[in-house]
């Protein structure tokens, strides 16, 4: 008991006599995802609340991790802990594998 008010008496000394100082802090948030799921056909990401990526092959995060061909979003939602839980499919006829010409 008396070493509580011993540091309550110091604490209220230091506090008195403590000169006042503003410290300016700015903060920034970068929305990013991490993947969830990949099959051939889906890709699930869990993303920063709200954040629903148009392009997938643009996320440094997810780059050598997807499989070949054009991904749309298919659905999106709040991800049970935390964020937004969003799935993509995989656009009929843009998988790898098929005929390519060359001009």
């Amino acid at each position: 008991m008396r070493c509580t008010l011993t540091l309550l008496a110091v604490l209220t000394a230091t506090h008195a006599s403590a000169a006042q100082t503003t410290v300016h802090l700015q903060l920034g948030v970068t929305a990013v995802c991490e993947l969830r799921s990949v099959t051939p056909t889906t890709v699930a990401l869990r993303c920063t609340r709200d954040y629903q990526p148009g392009d997938l092959r643009s996320l440094p995060e997810l780059a050598g991790q997807l499989p070949a061909g054009t991904w749309w979003l298919a659905s999106s939602a709040d991800a049970p802990d935390g964020g937004t839980l969003n799935i993509y499919a995989l656009q009929p006829g843009s998988e790898a594998g098929g005929q390519i010409d060359y001009y």
